[in-house]
């Protein structure tokens, strides 16, 4: 079934609700699979110059918050 679509409001700023889960059952993520996780998102939005507004990590999913900028690419002088 598909998504409703989401209301956007001009002039306000939206937000990226991210999520990811895992297929495995029961809790895979232990602490050090938590530890590297958080560690590799911290150097990823570094590099592609991201903004983390939140983010939390749990046994079997994570979830990231991360604002919405419209990107704006000036045409090539000719």
């Amino acid at each position: 079934m598909a998504r409703i679509p989401r209301m956007v409001i001009a002039g306000e700023q939206a937000v990226y609700h991210v999520m990811s889960r895992t297929a495995l059952d029961g809790f895979p993520f232990g602490d050090a699979e938590k530890e590297y996780l958080v560690s590799l998102i911290n150097r990823l939005h570094k590099i592609y110059f991201t903004e983390i507004l939140g983010f939390c990590c749990m046994g079997n999913h994570f979830l990231c918050g991360a604002p919405h900028k419209k990107c704006y690419v000036k045409p090539p002088i000719m």
